[in-house]
């Protein structure tokens, strides 16, 4: 009996070590949609907001913001970091459905991830805006400047109301520099007169300036010329016109990891360039241009490499005073006189256009 037992129990462990090794390592699944908090020293460093469709992901941290796809390969995930010619492969242990461990394998690295939540809506657009809120006008510019007079104000409780209808930066100038104009831009309608509303709230901007101003925002206007109180307005016009020259936020179309912001006050221009590497890593030049016909020329930029890791990171310049030129044309800005050969294939084009 005993040794019938003892033949049962090694026809048993034999079957057992056969299935084991007959057995693959489970698939890997998708990641859930929504937004996962890399966490470190029990602090959230970054976060990665991953879709259903594994496309238009994208990765955030204090240096750098990467748009990504990625997909499975058997038990690992392939993420194309910024472009399709990268190809990063990565491996997940999850401990639930809302938890993991992230392993890279080069460079070689650990990210633990926690689900956070499903990702932020879009605000609400200023064409649904519009439809609770028919009696308020768009702030629309065709081939001329949007015109709000004081004669505007003075008919409607002492302020002037409309929904701005595309995000980009406004320049406001005022018919005449005495006249105080004040204009306060709110994500949210404000019900009561200009009296309350001075009383609520900080103008953005007051008589002539540029705002950055999003899609359904709300922009009131009020002109000390006319309240309820005057007994008939002043002929005082505000001028609203999108801004002129270069200023603007643009994306290199090339890597796709590139980012600029260009300020451009009139005589000369200054860029400040961000270039995501990897999730870790990124550079950044800033200079300031002075414009040459089509070119935009420099003499005192200064690169510097920043670097988010384990050890806390680090920064360093690599070099001041470099020179060089960007070409603008046909609404694009080209870094043809880069120092990097990386760089001069770089067309910078605005993300959002007026």
């Amino acid at each position: 009996m005993k040794k019938a037992l003892a033949i049962i129990m090694v026809l048993a462990l034999t079957a057992g070590l056969a299935a084991c090794g007959a057995s693959k390592t489970a698939e890997a699944k998708p990641f859930k949609a929504g937004v996962w908090s890399v966490i470190k020293d029990g602090e959230e460093v970054a976060t990665y907001n991953f879709t259903d469709t594994m496309k238009e992901c994208s990765y955030e941290s204090a240096v750098s913001e990467i748009p990504f796809d990625y997909e499975i390969d058997g038990d690992s995930y392939i993420f194309h970091l910024g472009s399709a010619d990268d190809n990063s492969k990565a491996k997940a242990v999850f401990t639930d459905d809302d938890s993991c461990t992230l392993t890279w394998e080069e460079p070689a690295r650990e990210e633990t991830l926690k689900y956070k939540g499903a990702a932020a809506q879009p605000d609400v657009t200023a064409q649904e805006k519009k439809a609770a809120d028919p009696d308020c006008p768009y702030l629309i510019i065709n081939d001329e400047p949007f015109v709000v007079t004081a004669k505007d104000g003075f008919e409607n409780a002492g302020v002037t109301s409309f929904i701005c209808d595309a995000s980009t930066t406004y320049t406001f100038k005022s018919s005449n520099d005495n006249t105080g104009w004040k204009v306060f831009v709110l994500d949210e309608k404000f019900e009561d007169g200009a009296k309350y509303l001075t009383q609520a709230h900080t103008p953005m901007l007051e008589t002539n300036g540029v705002l950055d101003i999003e899609e359904g925002q709300y922009i009131y206007i009020v002109c000390s010329e006319s309240t309820l109180t005057d007994d008939e307005p002043s002929d005082a016009r505000l001028e609203i016109n999108y801004a002129e020259g270069l200023s603007g936020i643009y994306q290199d179309s090339h890597s796709q990891r590139a980012t600029a912001v260009f300020l451009d006050s009139g005589d000369s221009v200054s860029a400040d360039i961000h270039w995501g590497g990897s999730a870790t890593e990124a550079y950044t030049w800033k200079m300031d241009c002075v414009k040459d016909g089509e070119k935009l020329v420099y003499k005192n930029c200064t690169k510097t490499f920043v670097k988010t890791d384990d050890d806390g990171g680090e920064s360093k310049v690599e070099y001041e005073n470099g020179e060089g030129y960007f070409t603008f044309k046909e609404g694009k800005i080209l870094w043809d006189g880069a120092a990097e050969d990386d760089c001069k294939e770089c067309v910078f084009e605005l993300m959002i256009q007026p």
